[in-house]
């Protein structure tokens, strides 16, 4: 298990988390600069000196792009917040992200709450940044939790502070309704990885699955506790206590990345306890800046639930992975597939549109395509598929979808599905051989190499 805690400090033994020992102001100060760091593919940061009871993190769970060079990992912070290695493959992670494994409650591990330093009742102590320019300190990266009947589930939120003791928060609007009407309820903030992929995983899109503490700890054995009764994640760094209740008065500000394909509500929560670790941090998101985490998780989430689908569609599993790249806001997406017949292709495009609502554009790539190499991802489409025969737009009456940002007027549109593979129907013919040592010289030249090769590791040695 990998607890937020944990999670830091495992980002600055890995040389991966910069401090920022300058006071920063809560103000948007604090925005402007973890929005830069993304844009330059900075490692993590945390900020040292705030006004407020806690410090503030950002990037905890981002990565750089794949453009600026092909051994990039973006989703390396995401493995090590899940205990898993840093070097974990892109297919490992989708391997273990879509077997949506559970712990039963009773088989999970309960242990002392780490918030349980009494903090009253006044959310501006805190100091959370703003991250837009309104003004108002905000929730950008946390869950909560609410227990009815017996059963604890968690969401994700975003919210903002409105006086001491009043928070309003966006929750999935399927959350809301099974909340039915006020509850007690707990918002944990700095919480594991394995924690806020759970809570998207049960409530995001259309997805109703309440029993997000059990997949959370089936994921990563989640170290969970009991407040008031209710389940929530024992390594929390600040958990807020008090009464949600449902209200019509929206939250303002960015969105963040989860909210686009989800239907929302709106929850006012009276807090009238807060709770903090030993010095606390609280990650926050620069929400509406290009690589950040919120967009990274829900890149992968919605990942490894499209390849859980669609390697279970045909009674096979023919894809080798999908993605949906954080260097395009999710609006494409991206599957590396075997073509089991002619048209397999096309029917493989159909699936992942029906099956999201964030993308308009999926790309076709051939089953020996790597999740690390955007580049040849792009080069392919470009290249390899040409825009006569493989381009292939629908009619102009598909719904708009979530994540591209040029068409937000509700309007139908085309979706765009582009084959860039090799037709199976071809001989091999006319397929180009792949480029490797052994195809590309003769026998000859290869053993004469090989020879030289021999000899230099012995001057080394």
């Amino acid at each position: 298990m990998t607890t937020f805690a944990e999670h830091l400090d495992g980002l600055r033994a890995a040389d991966d988390l910069v401090a920022i020992d300058e006071r920063v102001h809560w103000d948007t100060e604090a925005a402007v600069v973890a929005s830069e760091a993304l844009r330059t593919n900075c490692a993590a940061l945390r900020f040292e000196e705030t006004s407020g009871t806690v410090a503030f993190a950002s990037g905890v769970y981002a990565g750089p792009d794949q453009l600026s060079s092909r051994s990039n990992r973006p989703w390396r912070r995401i493995a090590a917040g899940l205990g898993m290695e840093r070097s974990a493959s892109y297919v490992d992670l989708l391997e273990t992200l879509s077997t949506w494994e559970t712990t039963p409650l009773d088989e999970a591990v309960f242990v002392d709450p780490a918030a349980e330093t009494d903090a009253g009742d006044d959310l501006y102590a805190l100091g959370l940044p703003t991250v837009d320019g309104e003004g108002r300190q905000s929730i950008t990266q946390g869950v909560i939790a609410v227990e009815r009947d017996g059963t604890t589930s968690w969401a994700p939120v975003r919210g903002t502070v409105h006086r001491g003791s009043l928070l309003r928060v966006t929750v999935p609007r399927p959350f809301l309704d099974w909340c039915d009407g006020e509850r007690a309820a707990s918002i944990s903030l700095g919480v594991s990885a394995a924690t806020l992929i759970a809570a998207l995983q049960g409530w995001t899109q259309d997805r109703t699955a309440p029993g997000v503490p059990e997949r959370a700890a089936g994921l990563a054995d989640v170290p969970l506790a009991r407040a008031d009764g209710r389940v929530v994640p024992a390594g929390a760094e600040v958990r807020i206590d008090g009464v949600a209740r449902p209200t019509d008065d929206a939250v303002v500000g960015p969105e963040a990345t989860w909210e686009r394909p989800t239907e929302t509500a709106t929850v006012a929560v009276d807090a009238d306890r807060i709770r903090l670790r030993e010095d606390p941090t609280v990650p926050f998101v620069p929400l509406g800046a290009p690589l950040a985490d919120d967009v990274h998780l829900a890149s992968l989430v919605e990942a490894a639930t499209l390849y859980r689908r669609v390697n279970s569609y045909w009674g096979v599993s023919p894809v080798s992975w999908v993605q949906l790249p954080v260097e395009s806001r999710l609006g494409i997406c991206l599957v590396s597939s075997e073509i089991l017949y002619a048209g397999f292709d096309w029917q493989l495009a159909n699936a992942l549109f029906s099956f999201s609502e964030y993308f308009d554009k999926v790309l076709v790539l051939d089953e020996y395509a790597r999740p690390t190499d955007l580049a040849r991802a792009l080069d392919d489409m470009w290249v390899k598929a040409h825009p006569g025969n493989d381009w292939i737009f629908s009619d102009p009456n598909a719904p708009a979808a979530t994540a591209p940002v040029y068409r937000r007027d509700g309007e139908t549109g085309s979706r765009l599905y582009i084959s860039a593979i090799w037709d199976p129907r071809w001989d091999e013919d006319y397929i180009a051989p792949r480029v490797t040592f052994e195809s590309s010289f003769p026998e000859n030249v290869r053993e004469s190499a090989l020879d030289r090769w021999a000899l230099l590791k012995e001057d080394d040695e």
